[in-house]
């Protein structure tokens, strides 16, 4: 038997409300559960204190800081496979397993800087780089890749802006001059660092380096490029050409004392403040040996790379395609292009990620007779205490 009280409109329309806001909610969550990516961003409620609400986000973002490595997998003939699946890896970090929490074999969109050496030694091969902006955007790039170009030889030139239309780029590579007798790869290399920084994270970093693989007169040295490269999750890619007639074997000279040590504005560890002590703590670390896979599948060691630019496309998960001719700069570009847009990448959030110095990256896949390249690693100076003026 029924209560004798009916239901007024207020309260069924009431109900009604409360039934369609469970059904809404129930269904977002659902459509989020199959979603990727970086995790929400932590709103505090209104009513919260603004001060602690401002330091609990940061802790947040800090213990949710993702690393990202694209990685790359070779069969025994050097042919990239591109149909694994998130349970055919294992990632670890200093040799501790690390659960993934980001899996991705369709890639994002690019953002490449192209970075290009143009003194008097290569005067006689640029005639092969200049109509190349065409090959760049078709191969490489794809519909929504972006590009920018730096030139270096005495000096370092920011010729290009990003842009993503292929007949900017084809005349600013078609410009290119010879001039000057130095190779300032390794400022160079900074200086597409620094543009790439400024970058979305949606983009993947990456450097294509047309070179002879040496620096000369840089005021950076080999050791910043490395940590600077591995701190921005920028791959380092390298063409390097060996026309005749050339000396191309010229020895890097030592750099001067690294200026970037006195510049607060070098990116820290998220939480730290950039100071000149916090930096030196980060980017002093010294830069270890690892094992690198090379362009052709052979591992090396990177102390005895064949030049600067494969130890820095070793480092950073890139290749290093060397001694091209006329007729095989198009294969080699075809290659690399094949491999940036057969990659997969993985991110996972450190489970322990408090040792200070270098963190060794391994990336593993449970199949065998597959060849694996990754970025080596990264480096990491945990936040040091800030101090309090003491009140007089």
């Amino acid at each position: 038997m029924r209560s004798g009280k009916r239901p007024t409109f207020r309260s069924t329309l009431a109900g009604l409300l409360l039934c369609g806001l469970a059904t809404a909610f129930a269904l977002t969550a659902r459509a989020q559960e199959g979603v990727t990516g970086a995790p929400p961003v932590y709103t505090p409620p209104k009513d919260e204190n603004p001060e602690l609400a401002h330091r609990q986000e940061a802790d947040i973002r800090v213990q949710s800081t993702l690393v990202t490595t694209p990685v790359t997998v070779l069969n025994e003939f050097g042919e990239y496979i591109y149909d694994l699946r998130e349970q055919d890896f294992e990632i670890l970090d200093n040799g501790f397993p690390q659960h993934i929490e980001r899996f991705e074999n369709l890639g994002r969109p690019i953002a490449a800087v192209v970075v290009v050496e143009t003194n008097e030694r290569t005067r006689p091969v640029l005639d092969q780089v200049r109509p190349l902006g065409a090959v760049f955007s078709m191969l490489m790039l794809g519909p929504k890749g972006q590009a920018a170009v730096v030139s270096y030889d005495d000096r370092v030139r920011q010729e290009q802006d990003f842009s993503d239309s292929d007949d900017v780029l084809g005349k600013t590579l078609e410009g290119l001059k010879a001039q000057g007798d130095k190779a300032r790869l390794n400022d160079a290399l900074m200086r597409a660092i620094a543009l790439l920084e400024k970058r979305p994270r949606t983009e993947r970093r990456i450097i294509v380096a047309i070179s002879d693989g040496f620096d000369s007169g840089s005021e950076t040295s080999d050791g910043e490029v490395v940590r600077r490269a591995t701190g921005s999750e920028t791959t380092i890619y390298g063409l390097g050409f060996n026309p005749a007639g050339l000396l191309l074997a010229a020895k890097a000279r030592t750099p001067p004392p690294d200026p970037l040590n006195t510049n607060v504005t070098r990116p820290t560890p998220p939480g730290t403040v950039p100071t000149p002590s916090q930096s030196e703590s980060t980017y002093g670390a010294p830069v270890p040996i690892v094992d690198i896979l090379a362009a052709t599948g052979r591992i090396i060691k990177s102390a005895v790379t064949s030049s600067t630019l494969e130890f820095y496309a070793g480092y950073t998960g890139g290749a290093f395609f060397s001694h091209w001719k006329k007729k095989t700069l198009e294969d080699q570009l075809s290659r690399m292009a094949a491999e940036i847009n057969s990659q997969y990448e993985l991110a996972y959030v450190p489970a322990a990620p408090n040792r200070p110095g270098f963190h060794r990256i391994e990336v593993r896949v449970r199949q065998p007779g597959l060849k694996v390249r990754a970025r080596a690693g990264y480096f990491y100076q945990p936040p040091q205490p800030q101090k309090t003026a003491q009140a007089p």
